[in-house]
């Protein structure tokens, strides 16, 4: 039987967030989420009626519309898709590079063989929210390629140090929230605090947001 996603949108852009800032992406972006964040800019993506169902075929024909080699797996919250172990290998089978992105919390036996049948060609971007204490799914933490942090109001040092062991390997990003002054200026100060404690921590801001783009 033919496998079916419930899609909210594929489109063609720049990765305007993270290490891979200002490439060519075409990003794929699934229905629903298991979180509530109050700043969160995509709450069309659970909302349980903003989405189409594709097969997955129709999905491989959207993404090679496009000349770009890298893909991204976003959402919501990608992993909640139950067959998105099937999206994960038939990508990286055509040859694209994939980027998941993910807040961290969701993982499961399926997911884990997917991602270790296709590396190293896939790169792991989790985004530990404050809804839930910035906890992740210690499975899934061996997978983390990259750690973004969202810096709004609440966040503190302490909860970014929670995962300190992981970033002598692992690039961290502080992302000030939908670019706004007051926390870039956080952002950069927690950026100082971390520098104390010999982490180097990248400031990127929402680069699609400032160009105009999705």
């Amino acid at each position: 039987m033919e496998e079916i996603f419930n899609i909210v949108e594929i489109f063609y852009s720049i990765e305007g967030e993270g290490s891979f800032v200002g490439y060519p992406t075409v990003f794929v972006r699934l229905e629903g989420c298991n979180l509530r964040c109050e700043w969160c800019d995509t709450t069309y993506s659970y909302d349980g009626k903003t989405f189409k169902q594709l097969s997955l075929k129709k999905i491989i024909e959207e993404i090679k519309k496009y000349r770009t080699k890298r893909v991204c797996i976003t959402g919501g919250e990608p992993l909640l898709t139950k067959n998105v172990d099937t999206l994960i290998k038939a990508v990286v089978k055509e040859g694209y590079y994939l980027i998941i992105e993910t807040n961290g919390t969701v993982f499961n036996n399926r997911v884990e063989e997917a991602l270790k049948s296709v590396y190293p060609n896939f790169y792991l971007v989790v985004s530990p929210k404050p809804e839930v204490k910035y906890n992740i799914n210690q499975s899934l933490l061996k997978y983390i390629n990259e750690f973004k942090f969202v810096v709004d109001e609440y966040i503190t040092l302490k909860d970014i140090l929670k995962y300190e062991s992981l970033y002598k390997l692992k690039p961290l990003i502080l992302q000030p929230e939908r670019n706004k002054k007051e926390f870039i200026k956080k952002a950069l100060k927690l950026q100082e605090e971390l520098l104390k404690k010999d982490i180097e921590a990248r400031v990127i801001p929402q680069c699609q947001k400032f160009m105009g783009l999705m």
